[in-house]
């Protein structure tokens, strides 16, 4: 059996949140209190509509998958950032583009969005990351297979 590669792609983002609640309430998914079981269908039908709202998702414009979306303080950041990048290129290009300004990271794992919510067409992902007003794309990283030469970042 082989053994699986501990350098998955991911997306990385940079933000300046004023506080560690500020960034979870943007990085993750938030639900309103349920409606108690006396309300009307239409009352419980507007209460699913609405929930759950996912600041991070709404802004980069995809379909995602909450599970695989990490949010990673500045504090610790780099250095824990650096161990999950594979290449030394790619980690020498993750320390040039680290701003001491950032509060937070987040990495969104590559195979976690699974659709472009601003496409007009079906199927797959049809557009790169870009920064938003809320984040700036600091790159993708292990998206190129380990070995000689191997470079792996993408922007």
């Amino acid at each position: 059996m082989s053994e699986a590669d501990p350098y998955f792609p991911f997306y990385l983002f940079a933000a300046r949140f004023p506080d560690q609640a500020e960034a979870e309430r943007f990085a993750f998914e938030q639900w309103e209190p349920e409606p108690a079981a006396d309300v009307s269908d239409a009352e419980f039908s507007a209460w699913e509509a609405r929930n759950p709202s996912w600041r991070l998702k709404q802004e980069l414009g995809y379909y995602m998958d909450s599970d695989f979306v990490e949010l990673i303080g500045s504090e610790d950041g780099p250095q824990y950032l650096e161990s999950l990048i594979r290449s030394d290129a790619e980690k020498h290009q993750l320390r040039t583009r680290i701003d001491s300004g950032y509060s937070h990271f987040i990495i969104v794992g590559c195979e976690s969005i699974y659709g472009d919510r601003k496409s007009i067409s079906g199927g797959a992902n049809q557009r790169q990351p870009a920064s938003t007003a809320t984040l700036d794309y600091l790159g993708e990283f292990n998206v190129e297979p380990a070995g000689p030469g191997a470079v792996g970042l993408k922007q």
